[in-house]
């Protein structure tokens, strides 16, 4: 496996421990506002990230972290680093992880209003495990050496493209 496959494989699997979340949210909000509307649905919603069983969801975040941190080749003397910025995101997948299983243990019952602000708490909680794990990344990041750098610079850049991200340059 090259380089650059080795590197999509990973930006796919790493970054989508700090993206499932807005993926997720994005989609319910989608499928939960089309319009004109549709028939409500008799049954229960679709599975998704609440209606997992929780350890998949924990061996999920595991192996993402496994893997990224296998691609990135943390050496011994960025545990402390590596391990502080994996803490986060394993804290935050369990959070977001239980506010997707309330919100489907709900789902069938709330009305329109209370649709939108369970998925304003997700939202907004999503913003907040972002704003913990942004600073233990950058920690993280500058104990890196350049050619971890690249390859965690790749890894992200990649997962942009990926999701068709607004922000991302095309072409």
């Amino acid at each position: 496996m090259d380089l650059r496959s080795t590197v999509r494989f990973a930006g796919f699997r790493a970054v989508l421990a700090l993206g499932f979340a807005v993926g997720f949210a994005s989609l319910a909000f989608a499928q939960n506002s089309q319009y004109p509307p549709q028939n409500p649905p008799q049954t229960s919603p679709a599975p998704g990230p609440g209606s997992r069983n929780p350890e998949q969801a924990k061996a999920r975040v595991e192996e993402q972290i496994n893997r990224l941190h296998q691609q990135l080749g943390i050496t011994a003397d960025q545990e402390p680093q590596w391990n502080a910025f994996a803490a986060v995101m394993r804290a935050n997948a369990e959070h977001m992880e239980g506010l997707y299983r309330e919100r489907a243990s709900r789902f069938n019952q709330m009305n329109a209003v209370e649709s939108l602000r369970s998925y304003q708490r997700i939202v907004q909680a999503h913003a907040e495990d972002l704003a913990r794990l942004v600073p233990a990344f950058e920690t993280l990041y500058a104990s890196l050496t350049p050619d971890q750098q690249r390859i965690a610079d790749q890894v992200f850049r990649y997962q942009n493209r990926r999701r068709g991200s607004r922000t991302a340059p095309h072409g």
